[in-house]
């Protein structure tokens, strides 16, 4: 088991906290892509029960980033070249939708919303917080697809949201600077704000083209 300091657990959403902590961990390196998670030890690792690990691993595997296995236990996803691709097609197709509906429906909460998480994303930059901005790329395209305000739409994408992160962290490696991510996201939300529907759609359409084609080429070599 990794060593790294133990994350402070508040109760009474124990097994949400422990969850996060994992995300967290599987972000950082702690834990790879196909890894096993041993129940007994991340609840010595994090000193509660086998109980509570195993409810946190069931949020892990509803977000997909996490897979249970019968017979062999709870693992963390593996991304294949394919995987890369059918992740990239579907961001594409899922945070285009919600660009175009959340440009229609935007409300001044939903405004303040997008905009406080960009200027997390420029204070994440400003620190050099790479996992911390990961994170917030993905809180930022959910806030979308929330304010998008379709039930089907937001189920689907929560669907996605464990193989998009390793799918971010994978790609990390592409921007030596981190304000090039706060960048991405600029023109996305002032389209969005503005209402423009077809120019949030069409920024959103193309948002993980490149990436896929560099991890995609990665694989090749």
């Amino acid at each position: 088991m990794p060593k790294a300091e133990r994350h402070n657990l508040i109760r009474p959403s124990l097994e949400d906290e422990i969850a996060s902590a994992i995300q967290e961990g599987i972000l950082g390196g702690q834990w790879n892509p196909g890894e096993r998670l041993v129940e007994m030890e991340l609840a010595q690792y994090f000193g509660v029960s086998q109980g509570t690990i195993r409810g946190a691993l069931k949020y892990l595997q509803a977000g997909g980033l996490v897979e249970h296995r019968p017979r062999r236990g709870n693992f963390v996803i593996s991304i294949s070249e394919e995987d890369i691709r059918d992740i990239s097609l579907m961001r594409d197709t899922l945070e285009s939708l919600g660009a175009q509906l959340a440009a229609e429906r935007i409300s001044s909460e939903g405004e303040a919303r997008l905009y406080e998480v960009v200027n997390e994303m420029r204070q994440a930059s400003k620190q050099h917080q790479r996992q911390r901005l990961l994170e917030l790329d993905l809180r930022f395209h959910r806030t979308v697809v929330e304010i998008a305000d379709s039930r089907l739409l937001q189920d689907m994408y929560r669907r996605l949201e464990g193989p998009a992160l390793l799918f971010l962290r994978m790609a990390d490696d592409f921007y030596q600077e981190p304000q090039a991510i706060v960048d991405l996201h600029e023109p996305l939300l002032e389209a969005i704000c503005s209402g423009d529907s077809a120019r949030a759609y069409e920024l959103a359409r193309r948002h993980t083209d490149p990436d896929a084609g560099r991890l995609t080429g990665r694989y090749r070599k």
